[in-house]
């Protein structure tokens, strides 16, 4: 589902109204980071684990715009439409979640690192995971049309890795691929030496180490 490039597959199997209300509750004022559920303080690895889903729904919005959508099934309920909201700017601050990590989760002391909040010391899982919220933040994920299934491609999929090309005659990885470029379209709150690497919205990984790893693994050899 995730790897289809349409909202309507989407909508079939997620409330995505509901989906998108409860992450934008998870975004608190004034601290600007994302808690994990409801009554609970601001955690710097929410900056992934919450933060990470909205590439996914920016990326199916981004397609038919106001597009009415049936549940799976076709039962509808009166006087409930399933109705993609329109999509322009950032679905949540960028701006905030990116100043309460800036601000309140680096670690000042010699240890290093990031953390939980204020207070708290930093570790190996925070740092990871916050630094995985804040490259998502800093970049704006979109989906690619690539080569049919079953097809040989020519075409490149680096909108997916940042990789060369598939050479000729060679299949393509995916059917659908991510462009990850940097988000430039509000005010840009911190010094651009600061901007992390691009990270695949799926795998939370360095988008050219998913085509080598794909890459590795296609050339194996199958039982």
């Amino acid at each position: 589902m995730l790897a289809d490039t349409s909202p309507r597959v989407l909508l079939r199997y997620l409330d995505v109204p509901r989906l998108i209300s409860w992450l934008s509750s998870r975004q608190y004022a004034p601290e600007g980071g994302f808690s994990g559920r409801t009554n609970k303080l601001v955690d710097g690895c929410y900056s992934h684990w919450v933060g990470g889903c909205w590439p996914l729904i920016e990326a199916a919005l981004a397609g038919d715009r106001g597009d009415h959508v049936p549940p799976l099934g076709g039962d509808e309920q009166p006087g409930h439409k399933h109705k993609l909201p329109l999509h322009g700017r950032s679905l949540y601050s960028r701006e905030g979640l990116i100043r309460y990590i800036m601000c309140c989760c680096q670690d000042q002391s010699k240890r290093g690192g990031l953390r939980d909040k204020p207070g708290r010391p930093s570790d190996g899982y925070h740092t990871c995971y916050v630094l995985a919220g804040l490259s998502s933040a800093q970049h704006k994920s979109e989906l690619v049309n690539t080569e049919a299934p079953g097809t040989n491609a020519t075409a490149s999929t680096a909108g997916d890795a940042g990789s060369p090309g598939l050479g000729v005659g060679e299949q393509p990885y995916l059917t659908t691929s991510w462009s990850v470029t940097p988000y430039l379209d509000e005010a840009q709150v911190f010094d651009e030496q600061d901007r992390l690497e691009p990270l695949h919205p799926l795998y939370a990984l360095p988008v050219g180490c998913v085509a080598d790893i794909k890459r590795y693994f296609d050339a194996k050899t199958g039982f």
